[in-house]
């Protein structure tokens, strides 16, 4: 399986992952690691983060995408840390 942005760009070169967000496969070049603390809701509506983050890989195009959904929507998005 070959990098789906690189292949758009007229090369190929092999993927190491696919984008969790759009099932993209992506190459170390065009892959985000990125960290998500999963969340569990405790009495009274409140939301905990649960320690320790799990990875994610993204595409660059998700990645910046979710990077702008927590910008304008921060109270509906997970919370996710870029390594």
């Amino acid at each position: 399986m070959n990098c789906l942005d690189c292949y758009s760009g007229g090369h190929q070169t092999p993927a190491l992952g696919v984008c969790q967000q759009c099932g993209g496969a992506v190459c170390g070049q065009h892959g985000k690691l990125t960290e998500q603390f999963l969340t569990c809701t405790k009495p009274i509506s409140r939301t905990v983060a649960v320690e320790q983050p799990v990875r994610r890989l993204l595409c660059r195009t998700c990645a910046q995408a979710r990077q702008a959904y927590s910008k304008c929507c921060p109270q509906f998005a997970t919370p996710v840390r870029t390594s």
